[in-house]
């Protein structure tokens, strides 16, 4: 392999990997840089030469760079960190670092960040010299740049994690967080390699900090977790129930990938797990017990409510959102009309099915979950925008005799409104929408942003059709724990697996569950 043969000379030489003065420039910027994309056509051409058994030649390598500069927004400077961030492999991306030494080109710090970060990605088990190769990049970068990128970083820590030099991305970590925060994966590498270690505590810092900083821990840390109990041996039917509690206070899910480990859990671990499916009532298939009914408690509901007008409204984005004069109108109307049993988003239901329609069928669609509510003797609220005056027909009219019609400014976001409402209404109102509210979650931060998506997973209905007869069909929120819990009867765990851990998916319930019997 052309890679593998050049592999002594291509990290022992300091002059050819780290010509003077070759990357300074790109080291002095401490920030996270947005990374160039190829178009689709250009991704695809890439691929398909790299999709062969072996590394392309150095001609061949000179045709793919060439193809790639032929879009105007890539330049020798870039060029070849993009070309190696497609490489989909270690050795393929070596290959690339011979052509450029071969063909005179220079390696600046960005092609050395993601030649490190490919390491995680070896087509070969990873050996001596290629610790050997990682350590000595690292520290030939460390020693011309007192502080690196955060992109370097982030490189660095991927490859790190896979020698026994771990521990210095700490400080790597550090330097990421002076201007932003580290992404998933490099908290992910090193709570793997410390639950490989036996260093539990640094693993657990780890994943909490980064549920805390709204990263997603992946499959890899939990499996990392899963075999390091296996190995510890005494303890594990405690380390499984200490992961499943984590999932749960985190609002995190397992992936298929995680549960089909633990199906395959031998029957001496005391641990017993079935496939499972859940019913809309709650009720599990396997062992016939319904699931903890979800309740968001009031002190919970409290520091929420209290919490969202700082966090939502009033920020640092004010002006994105509303206006103080509009904020101020808004209060007013709330405290002459509340409480409310359901407030609605209008133009969420307005456009349901599609937003190329005339205004009369917008209204009509609106009027016709207002009246599902009306027949109930609800209070409702219906939250708009001031366009909406304009609609003028009987539907807008029933509308405003009917329920309580507030309408923003068309340049506010009208989510953190109808939100609003609803908390101010008091843990007893339901809002109607289909948005899922994940920007909201991700504002309110110090977990509370878990307390939100339990309340709105309670509170939170959205319109499937409307019949021809004018009657509506709506979803109802499933009503039951969502995440990983421990039945308070039995010593039974019900666990909801989605597809990939590295996805946020909705809040909704899954299709597919573990049932777990602890013994």
């Amino acid at each position: 392999m052309l890679a593998r043969s050049a592999a002594a000379g291509l990290f022992c030489v300091r002059r050819i990997l780290f010509p003077a003065g070759s990357f300074r420039n790109y080291a002095g910027a401490f920030q996270k840089s947005s990374h160039l994309k190829p178009a689709t056509s250009t991704i695809d051409f890439v691929k398909a030469k790299l999709d062969a058994s072996t590394p392309p030649t150095i001609e061949e390598w000179g045709t793919i760079r060439k193809h790639v500069l032929g879009e105007r927004r890539f330049n020798n400077t870039n060029v070849d960190s993009t070309v190696l961030g497609l490489c989909p492999n270690l050795g393929v991306g070596k290959s690339y670092i011979t052509y450029l030494q071969s063909a005179g080109l220079e390696i600046n710090l960005a092609i050395v960040g993601k030649l490190l970060r490919l390491y995680r990605f070896s087509d070969t088990e990873l050996n001596e010299q290629d610790e050997f190769d990682i350590w000595r990049m690292y520290n030939e970068l460390r020693e011309r740049n007192a502080v690196l990128d955060a992109n370097t970083c982030e490189h660095a820590i991927n490859a790190l994690t896979l020698t026994k030099h771990w521990k210095h991305c700490f400080e790597l970590l550090e330097m990421i967080k002076i201007t932003g925060t580290p992404d998933s994966s490099s908290y992910n590498c090193i709570a793997t390699k410390a639950f490989s270690e036996a260093d539990e505590a640094t693993g657990w810092a780890m994943l909490q900090e980064m549920c805390e900083k709204k990263r997603l821990p992946n499959d890899e840390t939990f499996l990392a977790w899963l075999n390091y109990s296996r190995r510890n041996g005494q303890n594990f039917r405690e380390n499984l129930e200490r992961l499943l509690q984590f999932t749960h206070d985190n609002a995190v899910f397992l992936s298929k990938r995680v549960g089909k480990e633990l199906l395959s859990l031998p029957k001496d671990s005391g641990i017993m797990a079935h496939e499972s499916r859940v019913t809309d009532h709650g009720k599990c298939a396997h062992c016939k017990e319904s699931l903890t009914s979800i309740v968001v408690p009031q002190e919970s509901f409290e520091r929420l409510k209290e919490r969202f007008l700082e966090a939502v409204l009033i920020s640092k984005e004010i002006f994105n959102k509303t206006t103080p004069e509009e904020l101020g109108r808004f209060q007013k109307f709330l405290q002459k009309t509340i409480p409310y049993d359901v407030v609605i988003d209008g133009l969420n239901v307005a456009f349901s099915s599609g937003n190329h329609k005339n205004p009369a069928l917008y209204a009509k669609q609106i009027a016709a979950v207002v009246r599902h509510y009306v027949h109930q003797k609800k209070r409702v609220l219906v939250i708009g925008r001031q366009h909406m005056d304009k609609w003028r027909s009987k539907d807008m009219k029933y509308i405003r005799e009917n329920s309580f019609l507030f309408l923003t400014e068309d340049l506010s976001q009208d989510d953190p409104f109808l939100l609003y409402a609803a908390l101010e209404s008091g843990p007893h109102t339901d809002f109607f929408s289909r948005d899922l509210m994940r920007k909201h979650s991700f504002l309110l931060g110090d977990g509370l942003g878990v307390v939100f998506k339990r309340w709105q997973q309670e509170h939170q209905y959205s319109l499937l059709s409307i019949l021809p007869d004018g009657r509506v069909l709506i979803k109802a929120p499933f009503k039951h724990d969502l995440y990983a819990h421990k039945s308070p009867s039995s010593h039974r765990w019900h666990v909801p697996l989605v597809e990939s851990g590295y996805r946020i998916p909705k809040v909704e319930k899954q299709s597919e569950w573990l049932c777990i019997s602890v013994t």
